[in-house]
């Protein structure tokens, strides 16, 4: 599986929120499962921020095989990054292996923030879209 695509999606580009972000970038993707990634999620304005930890706390987030490299390219300019980042950008692109929640080991890609979060409000739930 780990030669294929996948992004872990955690905020506005899940299949539930209300942005339509789902619907416009993911168009053609496959829905993977579930899964929980290490990190602490915090609100910056609609969006949320994923920073990663080893600190314990879990971020909820669904799991997508990308229908191709191009889809990757216009999910860059929604989260208004490069790759690799430059350090002004509020997100970078990474990839990291985990683990779905059914057990699937794979490597996908992640927006986390790169940007000075002590003023944002922690999501203790690790849930962006039931706080």
């Amino acid at each position: 599986m780990n030669d294929d695509l996948y992004l872990f999606v955690y905020g506005t580009l899940r299949r539930a929120c209300a942005t339509g972000a789902h619907q416009t970038y993911l168009a053609g993707a496959q829905f993977i499962d579930t899964a929980k990634v290490e990190g602490n999620l915090y609100r910056v304005s609609y969006y949320p921020a994923l920073v990663l930890t080893n600190a314990g706390r879990m971020v909820t987030g669904e799991v997508y095989r990308l229908a191709c490299a191009a889809q990757l390219e216009a999910l860059d300019i929604y989260e208004e990054c490069t790759f690799p980042a430059l350090p002004a950008q509020e997100y970078q692109r990474i990839s990291i292996p985990l683990i779905t929640d059914k057990g699937i080991k794979i490597n996908a890609w992640i927006y986390a923030y790169q940007r000075n979060c002590e003023q944002l409000e922690l999501i203790s739930s690790g849930d962006f879209l039931n706080p």
